[in-house]
């Protein structure tokens, strides 16, 4: 493997490392790098290593590539064999606050007086689904930050008129959620991390582990990172973070970027090493992306460095008719094509079907991939287009210690997106409807587009 000179400098290091790395600049094939260099170096063994990252797909796939038998885990197969004993773990499904939350609605919500009249007045400024949304969001995200209720309590407290009424739900959904589980002896996957920071810290449980390779560590939560505090503190080890900040698109579950953009507020003494190198996208891609990413204000500036050119990257595809619009795109596209939507819901509106040369994802699921070319679907102004406007923020802000700025997970998600593409990506646009992102792509970069009309 042949590695350029931000990738060795990363790989060489034996000081505690955080890895700033933008899309398609090979942080992969860096951890893996620096697992061989230690082992063959003998500076660790390998059951000293512990590699975590977040999705079982990228475990898989890190366990694929690194040569070495050594621990790589999620978050929450890490906790589970560290609270594992004789007794099994009944640990809930996660779909489980989903059924409590439809649970609630559909009997005690109904039942209970004054919550029907809290229910009838909220349907008039918000669609169920919706609110349904965003308490699963809210208490996800929150149970992965807090450790008591009493935040939560004063927020309802402190609250007045629509306010009030969200919070009072939210607040009464928790309750239940957190009491059905402690009545079954369950724990959920916020629980889980919980109980093992607990049993690390208090010494009641050991590892083996001196040093601590973290890959997507711009998708962490606090309770997340107060296991590998703990971690690190039991043996003194020392960790290799490895993140982009441009990517981080999972606040629902509770991710906080502020842990990773701040990660030097937190542990001083750590080596910063840019990934700069971009292995996948064209610089007129790369320049257009990264113009639209800066705009959030928590993003941190990265000076990169792309090794081929493709005049217009991004194509504008506007069309009347969508359910014909796609095949009518794929006509003109040469290599192999990932389609792309905001939700799943997209897929069945554009009747998209799957093939050897195509294939569609969510784009939260398309993290991590690339492809030739990209198709991005429902690019319209509306509740459910892209960028999503579901009113959910200005709740959910109140958790995450952070300025609200409209549309700021959106654009990281706009981002992911576009940044899957070798070559070459298809922006599907409704003629007379174009969402706001669409707007400013043709406001800012117009010469640097390519404008096709379909229909």
């Amino acid at each position: 493997m042949v590695y350029d000179e931000c990738q060795i400098k990363a790989i060489e290091s034996l000081e505690n490392t955080l890895v700033i790395a933008g899309a398609g600049s090979g942080k992969t094939s860096t951890i893996v790098g620096k697992v061989n260099y230690f082992i063959d170096n003998k500076i660790y063994e390998p059951e000293e290593i512990l590699i975590i990252s977040f999705t079982n797909e990228t475990v898989n796939s890190l366990k694929k590539k690194v040569n070495y038998n050594l621990d790589i885990k999620t978050f929450h197969k890490l906790a589970l064999d560290i609270i594992s004993n004789k007794n099994k773990i009944n640990i809930v499904s996660s779909n489980y606050l989903s059924f409590i939350i439809n649970e609630y609605f559909n009997s005690f919500a109904l039942d209970n007086k004054k919550a029907n009249i809290l229910y009838k007045r909220i349907i008039n400024y918000i669609d169920i689904s919706n609110l349904k949304v965003l308490i699963e969001n809210f208490i996800n995200i929150y149970k992965s930050n807090y450790n008591s209720i009493n935040y939560l309590i004063n927020l309802y407290k402190k609250s007045f008129f629509i306010d009030k009424i969200y919070y009072k739900f939210i607040l009464d959904i928790y309750l239940i959620y957190q009491r059905d589980l402690e009545s079954t002896l369950s724990l959920d996957l916020n629980d889980l991390i919980i109980k093992a920071t607990q049993l690390i810290s208090k010494r009641k449980k050991k590892t083996k582990y001196k040093f601590i390779i973290i890959d997507e560590f711009q998708d962490t939560s606090l309770i997340r990172f107060n296991l590998i505090d703990a971690l690190l503190k039991e043996n003194d080890a020392k960790f290799f973070v490895v993140g982009d900040d441009y990517q981080s698109i999972y606040r629902f579950s509770g991710c906080d970027l502020n842990l990773f953009v701040n990660f030097k507020k937190y542990y001083p003494n750590t080596k910063v090493i840019y990934l700069n190198h971009n292995y996948r996208n064209s610089s007129e891609l790369i320049k257009i992306t990264s113009d639209f990413i800066m705009k959030n204000k928590r993003q941190l500036k990265k000076n990169t460095i792309c090794h081929k050119n493709i005049v217009k990257p991004i194509k504008l595809n506007f069309y009347v008719d969508k359910r014909t619009v796609v095949n009518k795109v794929l006509k003109h596209i040469q290599g192999h094509t990932l389609i792309l939507g905001r939700n799943n819901r997209d897929k069945e509106q554009f009747n998209v079907m799957d093939s050897e040369n195509m294939r569609f994802l969510t784009i939260h699921r398309s993290k991590g991939l690339e492809e030739d070319n990209v198709i991005l679907l429902n690019l319209e102004n509306s509740v459910v287009g892209f960028p999503s406007k579901i009113k959910n923020e200005r709740i959910i802000s109140k958790i995450l210690n952070t300025e609200y700025l409209m549309y700021e997970e959106e654009r990281r998600l706009f981002y992911v997106a576009l940044t899957r593409a070798k070559n070459y990506v298809y922006l599907l646009v409704p003629k007379n409807n174009y969402s706001v992102f669409i707007k400013e792509l043709i406001k800012d970069f117009k010469t640097e587009l390519d404008f096709i009309d379909i229909d």
